[in-house]
């Protein structure tokens, strides 16, 4: 055997184990890119949905409009965020102060690949204050 060749026998097989190596942390990193882009997708739904059920229930009502209180009725208030997020599938509490709804909201996240680390549900809060008139400017 010549010497060339003696030198280069002992090379073989180590593209190989690199490559596994390799391959393996990317399927890691595409895992966990996976489930962080669905827990950002659904944490992103639930923020809207709080959003939304705290100006639901920051709308007043007819009668609301015309009584003389400056507080909202906190039971249709209530009712009508959590109408809203209802709709959404979402479970939450409601807490009416004055003229301010607060909504904090949560919901599970279905992940394709569940990964030990993810959290299996996110939370958001969101408020909304019932101003007077069209665009709360108004005045009265």
């Amino acid at each position: 055997m010549s010497p060339a060749r003696r030198r280069l026998r002992g090379d073989r097989g180590d593209v190989m184990l690199m490559t596994t190596v390799v391959i393996v942390f990317l399927m890691l990193g595409c895992w966990a890119l996976i489930s962080a882009g669905q827990q950002w997708g659904v944490r992103r739904d639930v923020q809207a949905a709080a959003a939304a059920a705290a100006r639901a229930g920051a709308q007043v009502s007819g009668v609301e409009v015309r009584s003389a209180s400056a507080t909202l009725d906190a039971e249709a208030a209530s009712a009508r965020a959590h109408a809203v997020l209802g709709s959404h599938g979402l479970s939450g509490s409601v807490s009416v102060s004055g003229l301010t709804v607060t909504v904090t909201a949560s919901g599970g996240v279905d992940y394709s690949f569940p990964a030990p680390g993810f959290a299996g549900s996110v939370t958001a809060t969101a408020s909304a204050t019932a101003q007077r008139g069209v665009q709360g400017d108004e005045g009265g």
